[in-house]
C-alpha cells in the first residue's frame, strides 16, 4: 500500500461534503432488499436520504456499520491506481478533510508506504493495472516499473518542496520529462538512465529548457479550463468561467499567486500521485500537461471563490478552490476526452 504522507493517518471528518453534495448513489443488489432502494436519491437541498445533519453521520454506517454503506461510500474518497508494484491510494480533494490535510500539513510531500489509514486487508475500487504493460516513457518505449516508480517519487518531491514559482517549477518538471524521454537501448538499462538524469534535475547541474515548458502553453490559462468544462457530460452541471474574471483575477489572485505557490504546487504534486493518465495515455508528456491544465483549472476555481468569499487569494479560498478543482478533474470531466486532448502533447511537432 502506498500514499502520500499528508494522508497517511488520513480519517472521515464528518464534515458532509460527500453526503450533500447532490450525488445519487446506486445501490448494489445485495443491499437492495435491506435498503428497500436501487439508489439513494438526495433531496432538493442535495442532501443524500440518509445523511443525518445534527450528528453529521451517515445512519447506514452509524446504525449497521460500513459494510452496509453501498461500494461509492465504501470507496470515497480513495482513488486507487493498483499495478503490479501494489495499491497506490490518492484522495479525491473535493473532500475537505483531504483538501486540508494536503495543504496544511507542514514539510514536503512525499509516498509513504503501508500507511495507517488504508489498511491491507480492505477493498479499494480503481484503475486495476496489475498484469498489464507499465506506463509509456514515450509512445515507442515503456518504462520499467522501476523506473516509472523513480519518475513519479520525483514529481511528487520537486512539486512538494518547491521554493520557487509555479511556472517555475512547471517548467523545471517540462525540462527533466524531456531530458528522460530519449533514452535508447545503447544507453544502458533504462533504471540507470533514470536515476541519472533524475539525480542531475534534483541537483543544480540541469539548465533551464525554454522549449519544454514552450510545449505545454496550449495546457495552460482559461482555454485550458474552458476545454475542460466542456468535456463535462450532458446531465451533469459544467462549471464556467466567473464573471469578470479577467478584472478579478488581476486583483485578487495574481498578485498572491506566488505567495500561495507552495500550496498550489502541493497540489499539483498530490495529482501526479497514482496518476491513472500514466496507464491511458501514450507517455509522460501527457502526465505533464495534465499537471499544467490543474494548474490552470485551480487558478479559475481561486478566482471564484475569492470573489464568493469577497476576498484576495487567503487559505479557506485555495481550499474551496482545490475542493472546485477536483470536482471538475475528477468527478465531472470526461475522462476519455481529457486523456485524448492533453495526449496531443506527446505528438507536438517540436518532438
Amino acid at each position: 500500500m502506498f500514499a502520500l504522507n499528508v494522508h497517511a493517518a488520513y480519517a472521515c471528518g464528518r464534515s458532509g461534503a460527500c453526503c450533500t453534495a447532490g450525488w445519487s448513489i446506486p445501490v448494489e443488489a445485495h443491499l437492495q432488499s435491506r435498503l428497500g432502494v436501487h439508489w439513494l436519491v438526495p433531496d432538493s437541498e442535495g442532501t443524500c436520504p440518509e445523511f443525518d445533519r445534527p450528528s453529521a453521520l451517515c445512519r447506514l454506517q452509524r446504525d449497521h456499520g460500513e459494510a452496509m454503506l453501498p461500494e461509492s461510500c465504501h470507496h470515497f474518497p480513495r482513488r486507487a491506481l493498483i499495478d503490479d508494484r501494489g495499491t497506490s491510494i490518492a484522495l479525491s480533494l473535493f473532500c475537505p478533510t483531504a483538501a486540508a490535510l494536503l495543504l496544511d500539513t507542514d514539510g514536503p510531500l512525499a509516498v509513504v508506504e503501508n500507511p495507517s489509514a488504508f489498511p491491507l486487508e480492505r477493498t479499494y475500487d480503481g484503475l486495476d493495472a496489475r498484469g498489464e504493460w507499465p506506463p509509456l516513457l514515450r509512445p515507442d518505449v515503456l518504462f520499467d516499473p522501476e523506473s516509472f516508480t523513480a519518475w513519479e517519487r520525483f514529481l511528487v518531491g520537486v512539486l512538494g518542496a518547491s521554493a520557487d514559482s509555479v511556472e517555475a517549477t512547471l517548467a523545471r518538471i517540462a525540462g527533466a520529462g524531456e531530458r528522460l524521454r530519449p533514452w535508447h537501448a545503447g544507453g544502458g538499462t533504462l533504471l540507470d538512465w533514470t536515476t541519472q538524469v533524475l539525480r542531475m534535475e534534483a541537483g543544480a547541474e540541469a539548465g533551464a529548457m525554454p522549449d519544454a515548458a514552450a510545449r505545454y502553453r496550449r495546457f495552460t490559462g482559461t482555454d485550458a479550463f474552458i476545454r475542460v468544462a466542456a468535456s463535462v457530460p450532458a446531465g451533469l452541471t459544467a462549471p464556467t468561467l466567473p464573471p469578470r474574471f479577467d478584472v478579478d483575477a488581476a486583483r485578487l489572485v495574481a498578485p498572491l499567486w506566488d505567495v500561495w505557490a507552495p500550496q498550489v504546487l502541493r497540489y499539483l504534486g498530490a495529482r501526479a500521485f497514482a496518476s491513472w493518465t500514466a496507464y491511458q495515455s501514450r507517455g509522460l508528456r501527457a502526465q505533464l500537461a495534465e499537471l499544467h491544465v490543474a494548474a490552470a483549472v485551480l487558478f479559475v476555481e481561486c478566482v471564484r471563490a475569492c470573489q464568493a468569499r469577497g476576498t484576495s487569494l487567503d487559505r479557506r479560498a485555495m481550499l474551496d478552490a482545490v475542493r472546485a478543482s477536483d470536482l471538475l478533474l475528477v468527478h465531472l470531466a470526461n475522462r476519455d476526452a481529457l486523456v485524448a486532448w492533453i495526449g496531443e502533447a506527446e505528438h507536438d511537432a517540436r518532438a
